[in-house]
């Protein structure tokens, strides 16, 4: 006989210490290696690379942060926008300020289908 209760514990809501950690640290890194690293780089090729740090720091707050990755994704772009508008460099601000969006559409997506794969497993 199961003497204890069979109802799954609630989700967790919040932000979620361990996501913000992996995700700003892709993410301050990817923008200190785009933005200090990549100095002979072409323009094309630095702004590729910064959209691939957002999206991919976008993926794991996502990932991670599974409750709410919309508002992972948020937080997990701003070290990237404080650097990208703080050191001056060939990235243009809008450019900088529109790729943030990554972020959290990135989070969105890596959560979805994390529930697809689980709901049909």
């Amino acid at each position: 006989m199961q003497t204890e209760s069979v109802k799954p514990p609630t989700p967790v809501r919040g932000l979620r210490a361990g996501a913000l950690l992996v995700s700003g640290i892709i993410n301050a890194g990817g923008a200190l290696s785009v933005l200090l690293g990549m100095g002979g780089a072409s323009d094309s090729r630095m702004a590729a690379t910064w959209a691939l740090v957002q999206f991919l720091s976008g993926v794991w707050a996502g990932v991670l942060g599974a409750n709410s990755p919309f508002l992972h994704g948020l937080v997990a772009g701003l070290p990237a926008l404080a650097l990208g508008l703080a050191l001056a460099g060939p990235l243009p601000p809008q450019f900088v300020i529109v790729s943030w969006a990554l972020a959290p559409a990135a989070a969105l997506v890596a959560a979805a289908i994390m529930r697809f794969l689980r709901h049909r497993g």
